[in-house]
């Protein structure tokens, strides 16, 4: 996400509500920064929400894929997972992940995992679809399959902040589909590249492919409306995401409260705070969530 250098010192979790703009069966979403090895599985599988979105896996140069996260003492957790189309990252991370969906108590029906743009990942994408193609021989395809059976994963989803290669996106878009895979987004600018995409990604074919939008509403897209962000997106169903605080970092982000007020003046129509205008009155810097029931 936005501002990812801030985030990596810590771990965190992000909240993600409805909003107007998100029908009754909208995802109800938590991000999880933290090292998924070290989460209350408790907490994440029976708190409430139904969609759990992994941050976040990574390309080195060659097109394996690592896993990073930060664990306990905000430190930085590294983990390579795929190369060479094979799963490398072991059997407890895996194991833990998949039980998200299958545990007796758990109300998750679908996990994701977020490709961000904090390093060159979407450069190698890019160049990867470029020289090699999205086929089933190609590296992104075999890797890619490799992490969706491994973790049975319902979603990949696309924090590119920076690249923004429209032919690459799509290409890569539409391999996931292939794979039996869902795509989102999680954008904080560039509405008219995300509503080329969106356009390009929905075919007559797959036109659910691209099927959920997690609007960034804090630090550089404190400003952004989602009402706007719908009628940009053609009609496409916005879920607005906002930092909220904990207790590892209670000086920064707003407060469940204040979040909860905005998600209602959204659903209301209203105003929220500036939002719409370019303009905020709340400071919109990194901040944390952690269930009653546990750290995430």
């Amino acid at each position: 996400m936005h501002l990812l250098n801030n985030m990596r010192a810590a771990l965190a979790c992000i909240l993600l509500l409805g909003t107007a703009v998100v029908s009754a069966a909208a995802p109800k979403t938590m991000f999880l920064f933290k090292d998924v090895l070290q989460s209350n599985t408790t907490a994440l599988t029976t708190s409430g929400f139904n969609t759990l979105l992994i941050f976040r896996i990574g390309l080195t140069d060659a097109g394996d894929l690592v896993y990073y996260s930060t664990g306990d003492a905000g430190e930085a957790v590294d983990a390579p997972v795929v190369s060479d189309g094979v799963y490398t990252g072991g059997s407890a991370l895996s194991d833990k992940i998949r039980s998200f969906k299958t545990l007796p108590a758990t109300l998750v029906d679908r996990v994701e995992v977020s490709l961000v743009s904090h390093d060159t990942t979407f450069q190698i994408i890019r160049d990867l679809v470029a020289s090699e193609g999205t086929g089933p021989e190609s590296t992104l395809y075999r890797n890619f399959a490799a992490l969706r059976s491994a973790w049975s994963l319902d979603a990949l989803n696309n924090d590119d902040e920076g690249v923004y290669d429209l032919a690459s996106t799509v290409a890569f878009a539409q391999m996931l589909g292939g794979l039996g895979l869902k795509y989102t987004i999680a954008p904080y600018t560039n509405r008219a590249f995300w509503a080329d995409a969106l356009s390009r990604i929905n075919t007559d074919s797959n036109s659910q492919l691209l099927d959920h939008v997690y609007l960034q509403v804090y630090d550089g897209g404190a400003g952004n409306d989602p009402a706007s962000w719908k009628s940009a997106l053609g009609g496409m169903k916005i879920a607005p995401v906002e930092w909220v605080v904990n207790d590892a970092k209670p000086y920064e982000g707003t407060s469940p409260d204040a979040a909860r007020a905005e998600f209602a003046e959204w659903f209301a129509g209203g105003p929220s705070r500036g939002r719409g205008t370019g303009t905020t009155t709340t400071s919109r810097r990194w901040a944390r969530r952690t269930p009653s029931t546990g750290t995430c």
